[in-house]
């Protein structure tokens, strides 16, 4: 056989192969069972206390909750059952699917698969009057370690997370077609904050498959940690002085290293002063919600004498590992094997940010933004939004769904402010 024969044959087995992992790649649906069904007249009071200023129209369309159980990929790359929520207009979704990424949250009660219909759940009550309302299926993965899945949650590592939000998609549509639902194969990727880092991920991780039920129409990740190893690491370490940031940055950082101890099995005195690891393991062992964690970490940096100052709380090894972004330090490696700012979309994106943002700096859209345009993506690929700055990080979560609702219908036109 001729070296010529021999290298087709062999670039037409691995096209195959490919093929074949490009359409095996999406995952089982478990099970489903129904959260309840939200009426029209329901979802028109949640529209207008979300979206008082009308950027969302109101609606004539029921939409129906199901919780969904499917088959994903953990940190070890073995098969995990993940939850999450479908929220989809009874009968079906014209529009196709929204697959939103939400933001950071320790409490598990907060994951998307929780809510049913009632009670207190901003993110995913905005998500589902921004989208749902509107034609779209909405799918919330609840990511790994939370909702049902008792492992630690691999924060904030989007590339990891960016899995849960790939599987759903086949797991939603093997669900459509139990119910004999007809979801259009349109494909759309938000999320905020951690789900805005995710949602780029994802979109980059969708956009490597050939198969047609991952190409993504149109994304519009909002607020997200995309350069994690440079800006949000340099955020983290930013000493304001004051109580609230202070608090506000050992939150997140105690996060991460909380998966780290539990995944990994390193101490948290490797991290912090001791006081504070011992407060921040008892903490993370007793189902932990968001304000226990912050008023916990307030409560003992107080009482530790720390004057707001991360030199007086976190060991000085790990500080100056941070400070020099050194890469064998498992936290700051974390952090450079998620970045997800460079590399070149394909698809138009539209990127939302928050310019008086307290939470997630704004230059992590600055910075993934002049990376691809470095890479040659064009402005009738990809734009950026900045939210008028009347607007923070907390209260920019619904106008950006609603940005992201309107580039959804109409691309870039509905968004003629994006530059």
């Amino acid at each position: 056989m001729n070296r010529t024969l021999k290298f087709r044959r062999y670039i037409f087995a691995a096209a195959i192969t490919l093929a074949a992992f490009s359409f095996t790649i999406g995952q089982e649906l478990v099970k489903s069972e129904s959260n309840g069904t939200i009426s029209a007249s329901e979802m028109n009071a949640m529209i207008a206390k979300a979206f008082a200023d009308g950027s969302v129209p109101q609606t004539s369309t029921a939409v129906e909750l199901q919780k969904v159980t499917y088959t994903s990929v953990g940190v070890n790359n073995k098969k995990v059952n993940l939850t999450g929520l479908v929220a989809w207009p009874v009968g079906g979704a014209p529009k196709g699917m929204v697959v939103y990424c939400h933001g950071t949250t320790v409490d598990r009660d907060r994951s998307p698969s929780k809510y049913k219909g009632k009670g207190e759940a901003p993110e995913t009550v905005e998500a589902i009057a921004a989208y749902a309302s509107g034609g779209y299926a909405v799918v919330m993965p609840d990511y790994l370690g939370l909702g049902d899945h008792k492992a630690a949650h691999p924060y904030p590592l989007s590339k990891v997370n960016a899995a849960s939000g790939r599987d759903i998609i086949s797991a939603a549509r093997a669900l459509a077609r139990q119910k004999n639902y007809n979801i259009a194969k349109q494909l759309y990727i938000s999320g905020y904050s951690e789900g805005g880092g995710v949602a780029m991920a994802l979109t980059q991780l969708l956009q490597s498959y050939m198969n047609e039920h991952y190409q993504v129409t149109r994304s519009a990740p909002a607020s997200g940690p995309y350069d994690l190893s440079g800006t949000t690491r340099e955020f983290m370490l930013q000493e304001t002085g004051e109580q609230t940031g202070f608090v506000l940055r050992l939150y997140l950082m105690s996060y991460a290293t909380n998966y780290l101890n539990k995944q990994k099995g390193i101490k948290l005195n490797t991290f912090y002063k001791q006081a504070l690891a011992n407060a921040l393991g008892v903490n993370y062992r007793l189902n932990p919600t968001d304000e226990g964690v912050i008023k916990n970490i307030g409560i003992t940096t107080t009482l530790m004498r720390s004057k707001n100052l991360l030199s007086n709380v976190l060991q000085p090894a790990f500080l100056r590992d941070m400070k020099a972004n050194r890469k064998t330090n498992p936290f700051v490696r974390m952090l450079q094997e998620n970045d997800t700012y460079n590399w070149a979309t394909r698809v138009p994106m539209l990127m939302i940010y928050v310019d008086k943002d307290f939470v997630v700096s704004p230059e992590n859209t600055t910075v993934a933004y002049n990376a691809m345009r470095k890479k040659g993506v064009s402005d009738s690929l990809m734009r950026k939004l900045e939210l008028p700055a009347t607007f923070n990080h907390l209260t920019g979560i619904a106008p950006a769904m609603a940005k992201s609702r309107a580039f959804f219908d109409g691309g870039f036109a509905a968004v003629p402010e994006a530059r």
